[in-house]
């Protein structure tokens, strides 16, 4: 009699598992033509609801984007079982969902009990990274290195780590490192660039470009870059050469565009300069530094309307750092000979940055011009020659004279000019 339970017992199992063998054959033929409601009805009207069975939805649900109930029906199968597995799966869609802070305490769970996971330990470092838990990052993957000696990735993220705890240098040996075991890994080879454009070795940043447009000679990340580096060369047709070659990829951008434009000005390409300026002001019309950029523009071009127009917005769409503005106001109104008018430009351009010596020297010179009491002039030549003596020679020499003059001007009425 027990032999005939065990045997019925046996082959109700293997019925089982036949049957829901069938079914997950059934739900991977809709699956293959993207019926994914129809896999879903067919798996939710399984009465023996398993591990495998509740993996199986939770993973379409993840697969169409519905991530809520892809963690609903992941939970219930860990609430039946356990399984690393699952939980790992679990933890990406917690990321997906953005529940970072839970799939961090997944991953941690798993890594505690299974240190030989490298792709959890792998994702956890990147969580750590997001979550500006840099330390902690850099410790998954010191520890992910010696796992994997031959993985580039892995010195890559620690580079990552160590950039947001400002350890720049051993940050750029991580991404060499990187490199080395991978001289095609693009990502540490842009990063390398990067590094030694900081470092302002030119040679070196030149070189790890190269190697970038070699491998991908239409990455904008390295094109940008070389322009970049071309421009502040000096090499403005070098450098036009790269921004035409992002043009031609459509890559469209403010800074491409103000760079154009700085290029064709000092090329003395005024026309050309103005085009590419404007440009990049259609992309944002209240972007006060191209404002500005067009009002000097056209002051060169002694347009002083169009100047006086464009200097008026940036001022004011400006928020800071708007000593230029006025200074070049100032000089438009100095050469209407509005000189009341030139002083209010130059007081508000010393104001905003104190340290614009231009601005400091000019308020003095116009205010010498203009007012009968040179004693005001007087005091601000002695400010100039108190703050900036030494950084310009030819100005230093003048304030100093004028000085000398005022004060002897002064003695002869029998005034004594401190």
């Amino acid at each position: 009699m027990k032999k005939i339970i065990v045997t019925l017992i046996i082959l109700m199992l293997a019925v089982k598992a036949e049957a829901q063998s069938s079914v997950f054959t059934v739900v991977d033929s809709l699956l293959l033509k993207g019926n994914y409601q129809e896999a879903l009805v067919q798996l939710e009207n399984e009465y023996n609801k398993t591990v495998k069975i509740y993996a199986k939805i939770a993973s379409i649900y993840q697969s169409i984007g519905d991530f809520n109930k892809a963690i609903q029906f992941y939970e219930k199968a860990l609430n039946i079982e356990d399984r690393e597995a699952i939980k790992v799966k679990l933890g990406a869609v917690y990321n997906s969902a953005g529940f970072s802070s839970k799939a961090i305490l997944i991953y941690e769970d798993i890594i505690k009990i299974d240190t030989s996971n490298l792709l959890v330990a792998n994702s956890l470092g990147k969580l750590y990274l997001v979550k500006k838990k840099a330390t902690r990052a850099e410790k998954i993957f010191q520890f992910l290195i010696k796992k994997d000696t031959v993985n580039p990735n892995y010195p890559y993220q620690l580079a990552k780590s160590l950039a947001k705890q400002s350890k720049k240098l051993a940050m750029g040996q991580s991404y060499l490192d990187a490199y080395n075991l991978d001289t095609l890994h693009l990502k540490s080879i842009y990063e390398l660039a990067k590094f030694f454009k900081e470092l302002k070795y030119r040679d070196s940043t030149m070189l790890f470009i190269n190697k970038g447009l070699k491998i991908d000679s239409v990455n904008v990340n390295f094109l940008q870059l070389k322009a970049n580096v071309l421009y502040f060369s000096k090499d403005f047709k070098g450098a036009i050469t790269y921004l035409n070659k992002l043009d031609s990829l459509n890559f469209r951008s403010i800074n491409t565009y103000e760079m154009y434009g700085m290029c064709y000005l000092n090329l003395k390409d005024h026309n050309l300069a103005e085009k590419y300026f404007q440009k990049a002001l259609r992309l944002e019309r209240n972007n006060s530094k191209l404002l500005y950029r067009l009002g000097a523009l056209y002051y060169e071009k002694k347009d002083f309307n169009l100047a006086k127009l464009y200097l008026t917005q940036s001022i004011m769409y400006g928020r800071a750092d708007l000593d230029k503005q006025f200074l070049l106001s100032g000089k438009i109104a100095k050469d209407e000979f509005n000189l009341k008018v030139a002083i209010k430009f130059f007081k508000e351009a010393v104001k905003y940055n104190r340290n614009n010596l231009n601005a400091l020297f000019q308020l003095a010179l116009t205010s010498d011009s203009y007012f009968k009491d040179k004693k005001i002039a007087y005091k601000y030549y002695k400010d100039f020659v108190q703050r900036f003596e030494g950084k310009n020679k030819k100005l230093t020499l003048y304030a100093k004279n004028r000085i000398k003059e005022i004060k002897k001007e002064y003695f002869i009425k029998g005034e004594i000019v401190e």
